[in-house]
């Protein structure tokens, strides 16, 4: 049995039937973009206004470390107004919120003697941040086996190369905002040519970055000559890859749905869910598109039919761990035997997360098979109404709430946990192109 945190039962209205998705819907916004794009219009001269600015739970705490810098931000639904001002030093340790997170304040606390520490999930990512900086001779000091915490120090960056390899956005995030107001120039070398979000973002506001590629040499390099002055601007962000995939699983799952996605992201992650949606055989034609501001996005135009089998894992299953559930669901709809397997850190935590999944999925009158680091679905022509509890935990509460959506009879999720506070505006879009009924 799955271990389910203790709440108190509450009256649990039905979730309502859907007989097949239909019309246009956009993503909520990606949440590493909103939390580069907030931070960068610290940096600016003027007000910066974001529209489809992500509001999870990260984004918000991210939003509250800026404010401790000194950065005054207004929220209103999913825009954001800042207000530049000058960036103070901080009182105590700064406790980042994910790896943009600690990007983004690693460039505003370099030079300030900042204390910053994150989580061990990133810890290779945050070393490779701090490696960058003292690169360029600023001064960051940390322990030898961890980046946590670590001590920003007060020497700013010197101008210089430094040889980044694989693109990395959250080590230009740091680089660029710890520089913009320093005189010289500033060299990044990397493997690859695309623009990523950060500068488009950079370029929206005014700012000058030059491309191209490494004389005599394979490669790139970007190139930041200050000091620059940026100035407040309108950005209309990306979708985010999570918003992406739950909309579509509950279009998958109905049987001749057709919806338009716009402005779903041009990320790595997006377009590896894409990819794995295609090998369920949902139909998803993708057109090239841009947000006012410039940021690359794709329009999706679905198309949902006879579903076929697939394995997540590997790589899969680490880029779309808190999903798996959601992915079983799909699963679960889908012809044939499904597998999901290295997925075992989904065990640890204050609920099991694959057990209560797997408990909630034969409920819905699901065969499957349970295993240490995953499970083996085998696809039913239609989910049966089920009473299932999701143990306050709003990545399996989010699954079964699209199950619900799909099965034959009454369906009540207990415990579904803060779904809406999760990922805000997922379901108010999903509910938005939803036909009632069977």
């Amino acid at each position: 049995m799955s271990e389910v945190a203790e709440s108190e039962e509450q009256e649990v209205e039905p979730i309502q039937s859907v007989r097949k998705l239909e019309g246009s819907v956009d993503v909520p916004g990606s949440e590493a973009v909103s939390i580069q794009a907030l931070s960068f219009a610290a940096r600016v001269d003027g007000e910066t206004t974001l529209t489809r600015c992500a509001m999870t739970p990260v984004v918000r705490t991210h939003i509250g470390l800026l404010e401790r810098f000194g950065v005054k931000v207004n929220l209103n639904g999913e825009s954001a107004t800042v207000f530049a001002g000058e960036v103070t030093t901080p009182e105590g340790e700064i406790a980042a919120s994910s790896i943009e997170s600690y990007g983004a304040l690693s460039g505003l606390s370099v030079g300030r003697s900042v204390v910053l520490t994150g989580s061990h999930d990133y810890k290779a990512d945050a070393g490779r941040i701090l490696d960058a900086l003292n690169g360029f001779d600023a001064v960051v000091r940390h322990g030898e086996d961890s980046p946590f915490p670590a001590d920003l120090g007060k020497v700013l960056p010197k101008p210089g190369t430094y040889q980044l390899g694989q693109p990395d956005s959250n080590v230009k995030t740091a680089l660029f905002l710890s520089v913009i107001d320093q005189e010289g120039c500033y060299v990044l070398q990397q493997g690859l040519a695309g623009e990523d979000d950060l500068e488009v973002l950079f370029r929206h506001a005014g700012g000058r970055l030059e491309k191209g590629r490494i004389e005599e040499a394979d490669g790139y390099q970007i190139t930041f000559e200050g000091p620059q002055s940026l100035s407040g601007a309108k950005h209309e962000l990306p979708g985010g890859a999570t918003g992406t995939l739950f909309i579509l699983a509950a279009a998958a799952i109905r049987p001749k749905s057709e919806i338009e996605i716009y402005h779903a992201g041009s990320d790595w992650r997006t377009r590896r869910l894409i990819d794995l949606l295609r090998r369920l055989d949902l139909k998803i034609q993708i057109e090239k598109t841009r947000t006012t501001s410039g940021f690359s996005t794709r329009s999706l135009k679905v198309r949902s039919g006879e579903l076929r089998r697939i394995k997540v894992a590997d790589e899969y299953s680490a880029l779309f761990l808190d999903e798996v559930p959601t992915f079983a669901v799909i699963g679960a709809c889908a012809v044939g035997e499904t597998v999901i397997r290295d997925v075992a850190s989904l065990r640890q935590g204050d609920v099991d997360a694959i057990g209560l999944t797997v408990e909630g999925l034969r409920a819905f009158g699901v065969r499957v098979g349970e295993m240490p680091d995953g499970m083996v679905i085998q696809g039913v022509n239609a989910l049966q109404g089920a009473t299932v509890d999701a143990g306050n935990d709003p990545r399996v509460g989010m699954a079964f709430t699209i199950a619900g959506m799909a099965a034959e009879g009454e369906t009540k999720v207990l415990n579904p946990g803060p779904i809406e506070e999760t990922y805000p505006g997922v379901l108010l879009r999903i509910q938005s192109v939803s036909v009632i009924g069977r």
